[in-house]
């Protein structure tokens, strides 16, 4: 009867061990079989290394941890990670999402809940979104991918310029190079004269550029001085420009558009031969008339100069005139003559 009760205290023993093992196991992975905790659970594609017992943080503080991890019934491989959350009184919003995220430098995994802005607070059961955040290595990859192509392009550019110096310094470059160092340096000499020139210009004409200036100077002085004179000045022309703004443009403009048309009129009937000015610009006859009197009165002068006795009797005594023909008999008697020798050639042209 004894050794009964000595085993069974043994055996009850060893089970309260184990238990107590189990329990400090768990207890010293963050487990707590004696809190009251609320369950969560998300749908992931792939956990990336998300295992049993790994901790779910809030503000990075860990509330809980990963419970169970199966693949979904009738799915294409998803994974339904149930976890738990120890703080009962713990609220956060039904649109949260449940982020795989690396812990730690060495890649430990954790469940990191981001709190969304929904006004309805998540409950215990629900599935909350879910997202996978990158891994150190993929995240040192990304930062350095932009260094890495800039680099490419560096090392692109500092070929290309290894290649510019190679051209630069080929065969063909370089025999042309002493040519254009010495036209450089020839430049170089152009500019050194250039600026001496200017130097002793400057020098040269210093005392006109004084004397410049202190014309300019009495010049302002000036101005200041006769300022009322020119404000007087500048009032008097605006009282002018008030007066002649007050001038009636309008009619005289009207009066003098008047004139132009009736100087217009005149001018068009004259061009048309109306009137006596228009009849003696389109013909010839006054023309022709004013010809005729002046050789008439040339005629005349001339008959006065030689046959003065026609017009002046003069008698002197024992004195005979002298009868001379003068341009105007001689006209005359050409124009007998030719009327003669014009009634002959028809008289004849007649007979025959």
């Amino acid at each position: 009867m004894n050794t009964l009760r000595s085993e069974f205290k043994i055996g009850v023993l060893v089970v309260a061990g184990i238990v107590l093992l189990v329990l400090g196991v768990n207890y010293l992975k963050g487990f707590n079989p004696f809190a009251r905790s609320n369950t969560y659970y998300a749908v992931y594609d792939d956990v990336a290394g998300l295992a049993v017992s790994n901790p779910v943080l809030i503000n990075g503080y860990q509330v809980g941890q990963v419970r169970r991890i199966e693949f979904v019934e009738g799915g294409q491989g998803e994974l339904l990670v149930e976890f738990g959350v120890e703080h009962p009184k713990l609220f956060f919003p039904s649109n949260s999402v449940a982020m795989i995220h690396s812990s730690d430098l060495f890649g430990t995994k954790a469940i990191r809940i981001d709190r969304g802005d929904s006004p309805v607070s998540a409950a215990s059961g629900d599935t909350l979104l879910d997202n996978v955040e990158d891994d150190i290595a993929a995240q040192v990859a990304k930062q350095i991918e932009p260094l890495q192509r800039k680099t490419t392009d560096l090392i692109k550019s500092v070929e290309k310029v290894i290649l510019d110096i190679e051209s630069v310094f080929s065969s063909e470059a370089t025999s042309q190079l002493p040519a254009a160092l010495e036209s450089v340096q020839r430049t170089v000499e152009s500019l050194e004269t250039t600026a001496a020139n200017l130097d002793s210009t400057v020098a040269e004409n210093r005392s006109n550029f004084k004397r410049v200036m202190s014309n300019v100077r009495s010049l302002t002085s000036t101005l200041n001085a006769s300022s009322g004179d020119l404000t007087n000045a500048i009032s008097n022309f605006s009282t002018l420009s008030d007066s002649l703004s007050r001038i009636e443009f309008a009619a005289t403009m009207a009066k003098a558009n008047q004139t132009l048309e009736d100087v217009s009129a005149i001018t068009g009937q004259i061009a048309a031969g109306e009137g006596s000015l228009g009849k003696l610009v389109q013909s010839d006859s006054l023309h022709d008339g004013l010809v005729a009197t002046n050789l008439e009165l040339q005629l005349l002068l001339d008959d006065l100069q030689m046959h003065p006795w026609k017009y002046v009797q003069v008698n002197l005594i024992g004195r005979k005139q002298k009868s001379e023909f003068s341009k105007k008999d001689l006209m005359r008697l050409r124009d007998i003559i030719a009327d003669e020798l014009e009634g002959q050639e028809d008289g004849s042209s007649s007979n025959d």
